[in-house]
């Protein structure tokens, strides 16, 4: 078995499950990095998943890729996913409000509940970060204006008058969504 730590090939005694190699190798990772990747044969493994690491059986094999990061590293690349995953969603959101105004209400309903889910979870990201790192929360705004137009929203679909989701999406969401996304930007490059 190969395992490669952060980029170094380590000796690891034979382990018979994924959880056992993991177990094994923790005196080797510098306590103050997080483990931020676990891949076998380059299918990736959660580390935070006890029961699955436990029955990940290996057979002596395989490549086993480990990466760790610094808690400020992993805070900072976390923050630029969701500057990546923001400007995805405002795309989706603007093709959305489009296909609502046209009459694909059916499609822009089905792209529409993908995509709030998604944004569902980089909010939560967002938040997850801003607790690691202490900083401003990136999608404190957008969080805001779902909470602000979210009855609106919610009323207008269940009232089929898709113009007015459209435009709620148009003038509302998705301008926040670039606001904090370009926020993000400004910040990582200083100005």
């Amino acid at each position: 078995m190969r395992v490669c730590l952060d980029g170094q090939t380590i000796d690891v005694p034979g382990a018979r499950t994924l959880g056992e190699l993991l177990e094994g190798i923790a005196p080797q990772i510098d306590p103050a990095r997080i483990v931020t990747e676990v891949a076998v044969d380059g299918r990736p493994a959660d580390s935070s998943d006890v029961p699955a690491l436990a029955a990940w059986r290996l057979s002596g094999a395989e490549v086993v890729k480990i990466g760790t990061q610094t808690p400020a590293d992993f805070a900072r690349t976390r923050r630029e996913d969701v500057a990546r995953h923001l400007e995805s969603i405002a795309e989706l959101l603007t093709a959305v409000a489009h296909g609502f105004t046209i009459g694909e209400t059916e499609a822009a309903n089905r792209v529409l509940a993908e995509v709030s889910r998604q944004l569902q979870l980089v909010i939560e990201l967002d938040r997850c970060v801003a607790a690691l790192d202490g900083a401003a929360r990136n999608c404190a705004d957008i969080a805001a204006t779902v909470e602000r137009i979210g009855t609106q929203l919610t009323d207008a679909e269940r009232g089929r008058r898709w113009s007015e989701v459209a435009k709620l999406l148009s003038d509302e969401l998705v301008p926040a969504i670039r606001s904090s996304s370009r926020d993000h930007v400004a910040r990582r490059h200083g100005a």
